[in-house]
């Protein structure tokens, strides 16, 4: 892209404001399935409706192998059909669930943690309808990984403060943020890019519902 020296500019001084403006709690490691699972119910959505999503798995399943063999209507029903694409987030979950308990004979990711960081991103990203910010988002959170986590509303929060090209696609994206930002970086600028689009959409939608 001819303007990416641009926008890698634009994108370094946005991280330098959010980074002045907010202040970033500790990462704490999540174990990798219980991450793949809250990702899932994560992108494109606001922290408190998947922490909402979260508690109702955990209430109902005893663990996460129940999940597994759960079907899908039931766990649709638990979380409720109005939540944003509950079909495709819940095939997405049970299926890697499945995928992953037939690769490793058991339902655990831990074995990723003696391959490469490269290689464990690719198993990820193998996994059957897998949506870019969980693979990012597990490699991060639970791998310590150089990935950033992005959605379809950080990306258009990225894109209205020019710091991405406005028609780049999410995967591109994805590789992008990865090129600009150090592995050190990743999760201040998740973290805080990821808070201040859920800001954005809500003081949009409090303007809107103002008339």
């Amino acid at each position: 892209m001819k303007t990416t020296i641009k926008h890698a500019d634009e994108l370094r001084s946005l991280f330098r404001r959010l980074l002045k403006d907010g202040k970033v709690p500790a990462r704490e490691a999540q174990e990798p399935l219980q991450a793949l699972v809250r990702a899932a119910m994560s992108y494109d959505m606001p922290d408190v409706r998947a922490n909402e999503a979260m508690v109702a798995i955990e209430g109902e399943f005893v663990g996460l192998n129940e999940l597994r063999v759960a079907t899908e209507l039931e766990v649709q029903e638990l979380l409720g059909y109005k939540y944003p694409a509950i079909e495709q987030r819940v095939t997405m979950i049970t299926t890697a669930l499945n995928r992953i308990f037939e690769r490793e004979h058991t339902l655990s990711l831990e074995r990723l943690r003696t391959v490469s960081k490269r290689d464990a991103r690719n198993v990820l990203r193998e996994l059957p309808d897998m949506h870019p910010f969980v693979e990012a988002y597990v490699m991060l959170m639970s791998f310590d990984g150089h990935a950033v986590p992005l959605d379809d509303m950080m990306l258009e929060y990225l894109r209205r403060e020019e710091a991405v090209d406005p028609e780049i696609p999410l995967p591109e994206a994805h590789r992008f943020l990865e090129h600009h930002l150090k592995a050190e970086e990743c999760y201040d600028f998740y973290y805080l890019v990821r808070r201040a689009s859920q800001h954005s959409v809500s003081d949009a939608e409090k303007k809107k519902a103002k008339g």
